[in-house]
C-alpha cells in the first residue's frame, strides 16, 4: 500500500510541475497529453485560457499535439493578440492596460520593435485600468497639443507621414527605457530635438500637425519602432550612423 501510494505521488509530480517560467513571469504547471486531448479541450479543462495562448506558451505552430507531450499551461489567464500595421509597444501597453516592461518580459522580447502579424501574450485582466489611448480627456488633449507643436517645429515641411512619423518617435521613446518615460519627459530632454532649442516649438501648430499627432497617438507607426531620426544632408553627429536603420521618410532617415 505504502509503495502504491508512492507510486502514485510519483506520477502526479512528474504531471503536475510547479515551474517559474521567462515567457509567462508566473507559476505555470505542465499537463501530459491524453490519447482523446485536443487544445481546446485542454483550455477548457484548465480555465480561460484559449487555445492561441497555449500554442503561444508552448511554441506550437499548429493545434497538433500528441499523447505523452507536454504542455506548460499558464497559472494565470493570457489573451494573445495580434500585432496590427502601426501598432508600437507603447500603444499597445495603453491600450491592454500593461506596461511595456511587462509585455517585454512576457513575450522575451529585447527591442522595443514589434511586427504587424505577429503575436504578443497579454494578461487578460490588467493590473490597472486599460487607458484610451486617445480621448477627450485633458490629459489627453495636453498629448496632442505637445505632439503637434513638436510636429510642427521638427517637421512641417514634410509629408504628412514624415509628420506622424516624428510623433511616433517621441511615443516610442516613451515606452523605452532608454528615455523618460513621460511625453513631456521625452519632448523636454535636454538636446532631445532641435525645435526646443531653437524655439520654433512653441509656434502655432496648423491642423495637419494636430491630425497627424492624433494619427500617432492612435498607434500609427511608419517608422516600425524608430528611437532616432536624422536629416543626412545636415546631420554633424556621426554616432547616429552606427544606429539600425528602419527607413527613410521624406528627408529624416528613422533608426533604432
Amino acid at each position: 500500500m505504502i509503495l502504491k501510494k508512492r507510486k502514485i505521488l510519483v506520477s502526479l509530480a512528474i504531471t503536475v510541475i510547479f515551474i517559474f517560467t521567462g515567457l509567462t513571469n508566473a507559476f505555470a504547471w505542465t499537463y501530459s497529453v491524453k490519447k482523446w486531448d485536443s487544445l481546446y479541450s485542454i483550455s477548457k479543462s484548465f480555465g480561460n485560457n484559449d487555445t492561441q495562448v497555449l500554442k503561444k506558451v508552448n511554441g506550437l505552430a499548429s493545434n497538433n499535439i500528441y499523447p505523452g507531450q507536454h504542455l506548460w499551461i499558464p497559472e494565470e489567464n493570457y489573451q494573445v493578440y495580434w500585432v496590427q500595421p502601426g501598432d508600437s509597444l507603447y500603444l499597445v501597453s495603453q491600450r491592454f492596460g500593461v506596461s511595456v516592461k511587462q509585455i517585454k518580459s512576457l513575450n522575451k522580447l529585447y527591442t522595443n520593435t514589434i511586427r504587424p502579424g505577429k503575436t504578443l501574450l497579454l494578461p487578460k485582466y490588467p493590473v490597472r485600468p486599460a487607458a484610451s489611448t486617445f480621448s477627450r480627456s485633458s490629459s489627453n488633449r495636453e498629448d496632442v497639443m505637445m505632439l503637434a507643436r513638436l510636429i510642427y517645429g521638427e517637421a512641417r515641411g514634410e509629408s504628412y507621414v514624415g509628420k506622424v512619423a516624428i510623433a511616433a518617435v517621441s511615443l516610442n521613446r516613451v515606452a523605452s527605457p532608454k528615455f523618460p518615460n513621460t511625453l513631456r519627459g521625452v519632448i523636454f530632454q535636454p538636446w532631445a530635438f532641435t525645435a526646443i532649442e531653437d524655439g520654433q516649438y512653441w509656434l502655432q501648430p496648423d491642423s495637419e500637425s494636430i491630425k497627424a499627432a492624433t494619427d500617432a497617438l492612435n498607434g500609427w507607426d511608419p517608422t516600425y519602432g524608430a528611437l532616432y531620426y536624422w536629416n543626412p544632408a545636415i546631420a554633424t553627429s556621426t554616432w547616429v550612423w552606427s544606429r539600425t536603420i528602419t527607413g527613410q521618410i521624406g528627408r529624416h532617415l528613422f533608426a533604432i
